[in-house]
């Protein structure tokens, strides 16, 4: 009998990589966390009442990070 995998979908993804509170960089999101194309995914998270910041990398010029604000510390 087959293994039944769970995927998660990117939503789940990119919340799980946001949670710890820290900044990410894009290429991280992009290409080792949750995929190429996570803007739908951020854009769900923030019409499910999640609140993600952005800013520029401080490093890398055109490149930006991202974050999700803890709502208990706001």
């Amino acid at each position: 009998m087959a293994q039944k995998t769970t995927r998660s979908t990117k939503v789940e993804l990119l919340l799980a990589a946001l949670q710890d509170g820290r900044w990410h960089s894009t290429d991280e999101l992009a290409h080792r966390r949750v995929g190429h194309t996570f803007g739908g995914a951020k854009f769900k998270l923030v019409s499910y009442g999640y609140e993600i910041e952005k800013r520029r990398h401080p490093t890398k010029a055109g490149h930006w990070q991202y974050r999700l604000v803890n709502r208990e510390t706001r």
